[in-house]
């Protein structure tokens, strides 16, 4: 049985990378939404990639960060190694 890997704002606060496991954070207008999934488990991977194909295709921005902070590089597909992603809306012009 899996569980939801999906966390809110709320209930993952300042979460950071667990050893073992990723973290996509998704920024948006709302906040902030945290998918946690462990580098083992096939459900949560995959879980975590249809977040990240969803909203590649909405027009965000992915960005891989390691552990210490420092900033790794845009991502144009799926990593299920990243330590951390970041996902940005897209820019709106006016």
């Amino acid at each position: 049985m899996t569980t939801n890997p999906t966390l809110t704002l709320g209930a993952a606060f300042n979460l950071e990378p667990i050893e073992g496991k990723g973290l996509l954070c998704k920024l948006d207008k709302t906040g902030d939404t945290k998918v946690v999934w462990d580098y083992k488990n096939e459900a949560e991977i995959a879980a975590a990639k249809a977040t990240f194909d969803s909203l590649r295709k909405e027009g965000y921005i992915a960005y891989s960060v390691k552990k210490d902070g420092s900033a790794g590089e845009v991502l144009r597909e799926f990593d299920p190694k990243a330590e951390k992603i970041i996902l940005s809306p897209p820019m709106v012009g006016g």
